[in-house]
């Protein structure tokens, strides 16, 4: 490339301006930092007709005689004016041609006899260069086209130099093809020359967005102090560019120089201008910025973490664009090393505390039962034992709240046919495995006391301490009213009425069975649904007890009740939700609970207990 400066030069000299330098050689050229050739040392430079006051003529003996061609030498002036223009340079160029390649000056003539050194492409146009005859001799303009001196190199620099006056087309194609040249380019020539070459096209927009790739390439050849000098000016110029095209090649390509950049040069130069693609209005920028985080966190201080960029990141949890709101909470997590333990604890200001739980509780239609379940009531559960009592009530509320989301949502699984069966089957075989004993007694009763508990929180009745038959549990208030969620079923001959209201309570086999024949039948209070028949003086359920599992040993139950209670139980129409028609008002009629029940899981209630 070099060869080809010097070439191109002497031939203006000689070809344009009829002028002749007189001291072609090494000494006579200068490299500059972009690793150009210029030519140097106008001295001697003389015009070709060497008219008297010519310094050529009177200074010649400053040109050694190793670069002397023979008519210079023998100060034959007439020769040198009648030869053409390039005669006595072009062997100064042959000179320099020997030197360049031979890697050292040349001491005599006999120098250039060496050929081994130079390239068999450029062999023959050197020769010509040194023809002892000065009219044969070759001329520089022709050495310039040889192809040698044309190599891929010398177009890449070319179309850099002149990238301002080339196509947008020319542009586009150019730079795609120039990352898999690169590799064929000597290193020292990519730093130093293709890379300034690049930044300058890049800052004044004579590239277009594909260049950052290149750049990026050869700058990640350099150590971290160098790639601060020369790519990171180039790299604050282009963040700070409206260009989105730019700047998405730029944070595309952050993982192949943020382990370059230094704490001062990212918040100075680089961080300053790429804060504004958090806000950016299109969402692939905002979502390239988002994970450029994640490379460029290590460098940023704790202060423009915490000040800044969680600032930004809390806006983007509520982006709409779903993908951005899942990696700012992966970012969140990742970067969370580098917040400091202060950032990342729980607020210990009570009213900021007070503040998240009441917000919980307002947005608590936008969370179903699977973020009540997982999340929300492990976290806040803790908070119901905090030494101050405001903290303490919020967190309660808020556990009521989520704990009612669950159990809606186990009363819609309970509605579904499918899952009623699929849980019925179970409870079944789960019964028949036990043998029905005790176990059996134990589990219906701990089926009945939670079938009166979900009457009375459809029906709002707060239940007042009972009197134990056993170790019952203490009765609880209930919620306020609402809806009934267990719908009465169809009445049928055979089927027990109390199953009509809790389909899945039927009478224990096993105690029927105890209490023999003298064991008042279903419908011998006085009513087919074993509620009685509105009167205080009611016998209370008998012989209930056993749960779904014993569903299989009902009919047997019945069977012993006789025919007249069952013929009394058909026979009495039923009102809507299981009670007998006639029936007292809700809130007039007294519940009694089974006198059958076992200890374990059984609750009574007095007299005075409203149960509808």
């Amino acid at each position: 490339m070099g060869i080809l400066h010097m070439t191109n030069a002497v031939s203006f000299l000689n070809n344009d301006c009829k002028l002749i330098h007189g001291n072609i050689c090494m000494d006579a050229v200068v490299v500059t930092e972009t690793l150009d050739w210029k030519l140097h040392g106008f001295d001697l430079l003389s015009e070709h007709s060497l008219p008297p006051d010519q310094c050529l003529m009177h200074a010649s003996w400053m040109v050694g005689n190793q670069y002397k061609p023979a008519e210079l030498g023998k100060a034959e002036w007439d020769t040198i004016s009648q030869a053409p223009p390039w005669a006595v340079d072009a062997w100064g160029l042959g000179c320099l041609i020997q030197e360049a390649f031979s890697q050292q000056y040349m001491s005599s003539l006999d120098n250039l006899r060496r050929t081994d050194s130079i390239p068999p492409a450029l062999l023959g146009d050197y020769q010509k260069l040194l023809s002892s005859a000065p009219t044969r001799r070759l001329n520089p303009a022709k050495v310039a086209e040889c192809k040698f001196l044309n190599n891929r190199l010398v177009d890449v620099v070319a179309f850099m130099e002149n990238i301002s006056v080339k196509d947008s087309m020319d542009k586009e194609s150019f730079f795609k093809k120039l990352g898999a040249a690169l590799p064929s380019i000597p290193p020292a020539v990519a730093v130093q020359k293709i890379l300034p070459l690049l930044a300058h096209a890049l800052e004044f927009g004579g590239a277009p967005p594909h260049a950052v790739a290149p750049l990026l390439l050869i700058g990640n050849t350099l150590e971290s102090e160098e790639f601060n000098r020369r790519v990171v000016p180039t790299l604050s110029k282009l963040f700070a560019s409206p260009d989105r095209s730019l700047r998405r090649s730029l944070l595309e390509s952050i993982d192949s120089y943020a382990s370059h950049l230094t704490t001062p040069v990212l918040e100075e130069q680089i961080y300053v201008h790429m804060q504004s693609g958090f806000t950016d209005g299109n969402a692939y920028i905002r979502e390239l910025t988002l994970k450029s985080m994640l490379s460029l966190a290590p460098k940023l201080t704790n202060k423009t973490l915490v000040n800044n960029v969680l600032k930004h990141l809390s806006k983007l949890q509520v982006d709409e664009e779903a993908s951005i709101r899942a990696n700012t909470t992966v970012l969140l997590g990742n970067i969370a090393k580098y917040l400091g333990e202060s950032t990342c604890k729980r607020d210990v200001f009570p009213p900021a505390k007070i503040a998240g739980l009441r917000a919980m509780v307002a947005t608590s239609q936008y969370h179903g039962p699977e973020d009540a379940a997982l999340r929300i009531l492990p976290a806040v559960a803790p908070l119901a034992i905090e030494p101050m009592a405001e903290v303490r009530a919020a967190a309660l509320q808020v556990l009521e709240v989520f704990t009612q989301v669950l159990k809606e949502h186990d009363a819609k699984r309970a509605a579904d046919p499918v899952d009623s069966h699929i849980g019925g089957m179970g409870t079944a075989q789960g019964a028949a495995g036990a043998g029905g004993g005790a176990p059996a007694l134990t589990a219906g009763s701990a089926m009945l006391t939670w079938a009166v508990s979900s009457l009375m929180t459809t029906t709002g009745l707060a239940a007042k301490p009972a009197v134990a038959s056993g170790t019952g549990p203490p009765a609880a208030t209930m919620a306020p009213p609402t809806a009934p969620s267990i719908q009465p079923a169809a009445p049928s001959s055979t089927r027990g009425p109390v199953s009509q209201v809790l389909p899945h309570v039927l009478p224990s086999a096993a105690t029927a069975a105890r209490k023999g024949s003298s064991a008042p039948a279903a419908g011998a209070s006085g009513g087919p649904d074993g509620w009685g028949d509105g009167k205080e003086d009611d016998e209370p359920w008998q012989g209930l007890g056993a749960s779904a599992a014993a569903a299989p040993a009902a009919p047997a139950a019945r069977a012993r009740t006789g025919p007249a209670a069952r013929a009394s139980g058909a026979a009495k129409p039923k009102a809507a939700g299981g009670m007998k028609l006639g029936a007292k008002p809700l809130g007039q009629q007294k519940l009694g609970v089974t006198k059958g029940l076992g200890s374990t899981g059984a609750a009574f209630f007095d007299e005075d207990t409203d149960a509808w």
